[in-house]
């Protein structure tokens, strides 16, 4: 893993054996906050909310899902999942944004990671599992998660991850009126997930690339701007 600067200031990473970027360089906080974080919470007005974050990674979404959380006094467990156990034990020492340090004990947190436990505290709640995917999603209930944050690596470079399989199963265990987030446009996958019965929403912010949301059971308006969700940090 190479650390890389992006252009907010955050700090993302190369993978050397997917050879993809973990986040969008323009960059890795903005696109966690307005592709995941923010268009999730609005949609999702519940004072008490599961979420699965696919996949943990630098552990942006889920930790910044854990800030958001203790900042409204919401509710969440969070699931996740990493198949890479030498990147979790290297999250001890990551640079990690001020708005994520500022409010969450992260050595606590890694350190839960790290050891296969559950990281509590109050009102919020953080399980990291370590292995395989498709598997462990394969263990979890139907109708289970609120908020699903689709963010593995891209199609052309983990496609079990986004096949149709793949898309069953997140029916399957997301909740009746669930929303799903990704940073992808792709309109082969969009396709996909509209076919296996999730309506599909383009999401756009700034000058990044286009997200989507695919939601069960809920209408919203096209072309979503996530700028309007600003207010939620």
């Amino acid at each position: 893993m190479r650390l890389i600067y992006t252009a907010d200031g955050s700090i993302s990473a190369y993978n050397d054996v997917y050879n993809d970027y973990y986040h969008d360089q323009k960059g890795a906080l903005l696109e966690s906050i307005y592709k995941h974080i923010s268009p999730a919470f609005h949609i999702i007005d519940k004072p008490s909310l599961r979420i699965l974050d696919l996949c943990f990674g630098l552990g942006y979404n889920s930790l910044l899902s854990l800030v958001f959380a203790k900042k409204r006094n919401i509710k969440i467990e969070i699931y996740s999942v990493e198949l890479d156990l030498p990147l979790l034990e290297s999250l001890y020492d990551f640079p990690y944004p001020k708005i994520i340090s500022s409010y969450l004990n992260v050595h606590s947190i890694i350190d839960a990671v790290n050891n296969d436990t559950h990281f509590v505290d109050s009102n919020v709640k953080l399980s990291v599992f370590r292995g395989d995917a498709v598997k462990f999603i394969q263990t979890l209930d139907c109708n289970f998660f609120d908020i699903v944050y689709q963010d593995a690596f891209s199609p052309s470079k983990n496609h079990l991850l986004w096949d149709k399989n793949h898309f069953l199963s997140l029916y399957r265990i997301l909740s009746d009126r669930g929303v799903i987030t990704t940073y992808s446009s792709s309109q082969d996958i969009r396709n996909i997930a509209q076919r296996y019965g999730f309506n599909v929403f383009n999401m756009k912010f700034a000058n990044f690339k286009n997200g989507t949301l695919f939601t069960k059971n809920i209408d919203i308006v096209n072309d979503l701007d996530s700028v309007i969700f600003l207010r939620l940090f």
